[in-house]
């Protein structure tokens, strides 16, 4: 009975992580370090960045659902605080120590990632606590830190001239995913006090916010190709993997804009980051 009870508490503390975002964010550093030097050396410096965006990322899950029992009640009883896996007070000491790892291994690289990681961990609690209930900022803050992990990984190795267009998508594209998911979660936010942008503006006009972020992604997503800095592959995978599924997403939203319609669109565009990091990838490689 113990070992059971262990196995889910340790269970519930990894869904605290979200280890998929986690993983997005670690890969997402490593890229930024290959596409801003054309290596990933010092591997040392890279996989210990890579590690503290991934813990960092997790610690402010963590906190995020700490601070979000209520809401989660209601919009998501099944997380683990909610459901009684995982206690509120051991999510917060939880989120404190990946902080605190997150924030000494920045230290390990130099100065510069040690900034950053504190930067990044102090936007991530105001987010939680603040930010996130100013019209659109909080979006912003999330894309912003989304695109960073990019530019972290051009810190590792020097140089990051060649992290910053993938760190434009990956805000623009995030800051498109947030809203959606504040559709989905406006009952919950609602009844909560939370003031996302569906709750102050509805979810329509909310809807029409995102797919301006949606539609830059797209227009701008083949100008890397066109300016001779991303190869043949990249176009390929970015109009193919990128482009359509997002004009589905969009699609999706306009016909049916409903918090399941933004559910469902908020978990494909969470799978199709994963094809947008493949196509930068590939934006390397000589046709």
């Amino acid at each position: 009975m113990r070992v059971r009870h262990a196995l889910s508490h340790l269970n519930g503390l990894i869904r605290l992580a979200r280890p998929l975002n986690g993983l997005i964010a670690f890969i997402s550093v490593v890229l930024g370090a290959y596409l801003a030097a054309g290596s990933i050396s010092p591997l040392t410096n890279v996989i210990i960045i890579a590690a503290a965006a991934c813990m960092l990322l997790s610690a402010g899950n963590a906190f995020n659902d700490y601070r979000d029992i209520e809401t989660d009640r209601i919009n998501k009883p099944s997380r683990p605080i909610p459901s009684g896996q995982v206690g509120q007070r051991t999510a917060l000491v939880f989120a404190v120590v990946l902080f605190v790892a997150g924030t000494g291994l920045g230290l390990a690289v130099n100065w510069v990632a040690f900034s950053v990681a504190c930067i990044v961990s102090v936007l991530l609690v105001l987010y939680t606590i603040r930010l996130r209930q100013l019209l659109l900022v909080g979006n912003i803050v999330i894309g912003l830190l989304t695109g960073l992990t990019f530019v972290s990984g051009g810190i590792a190795v020097g140089a990051i001239g060649g992290s910053i267009i993938p760190a434009v998508f990956a805000f623009l594209f995030t800051a498109a995913r947030e809203i959606v998911k504040d559709i989905q979660d406006v009952k919950g936010d609602d009844m909560s006090g939370l003031s996302s942008l569906p709750i102050r503006w509805g979810k329509r006009k909310a809807m029409y916010v995102s797919l301006i972020f949606l539609a830059l992604v797209i227009l701008v997503s083949p100008w890397p190709y066109f300016l001779e800095i991303y190869s043949l592959y990249y176009l390929l995978c970015v109009v193919i993997g990128v482009d359509l599924v997002l004009i589905y997403c969009m699609l999706t939203l306009l016909t049916s804009l409903t918090e399941q319609s933004a559910a469902r669109v908020a978990n494909i565009m969470k799978f199709d980051i994963f094809i947008g990091l493949g196509a930068v990838y590939l934006g390397g490689m000589n046709p």
